[in-house]
C-alpha cells in the first residue's frame, strides 16, 4: 500500500499532467477548427478526461474528492486558454519549408 505522501505526489504529478496535455489537445482542437481533425482532437480530450477520472478515483477512493479534482484542473485549463492564449498559424506544406 502506497503511503499518503506518495499518492498526494502522484496526484499533483497527474494533474499537472492532464492540464498541460488538454492545454495542447485545445490548441490543436482550435488550429484545426475548419478541418475534420477538429473532432479527432476534440473526442481525445474527453478520452484523457476520463483517463484523468480512472487515475484519480484509483487513487482516492471518492467520488468527491474525484470531482472536485476534475473540476479544479478544467478550471485551471479554462484559465491557461484565456490567459496565455492558443496557438495560430497557419498550415503549410514540407515541399515549402
Amino acid at each position: 500500500m502506497k503511503g499518503k505522501a506518495a499518492k498526494w505526489v502522484n496526484i499533483i504529478i497527474e494533474s499537472i499532467n492532464y492540464i498541460i496535455i488538454n492545454y495542447a489537445l485545445s490548441n490543436m482542437a482550435l488550429f484545426f477548427r475548419n478541418s475534420l481533425l477538429y473532432i479527432l482532437f476534440f473526442a481525445s480530450e474527453f478520452w484523457l478526461m476520463g483517463g484523468y477520472w480512472k487515475t484519480i478515483f484509483d487513487e482516492t477512493k471518492s467520488k468527491l474528492m474525484t470531482m472536485i479534482l476534475v473540476a479544479c484542473c478544467f478550471c485551471a485549463h479554462i484559465g491557461m486558454v484565456y490567459f496565455i492564449g492558443y496557438v495560430s498559424g497557419t498550415l503549410i506544406r514540407f515541399e515549402n519549408v
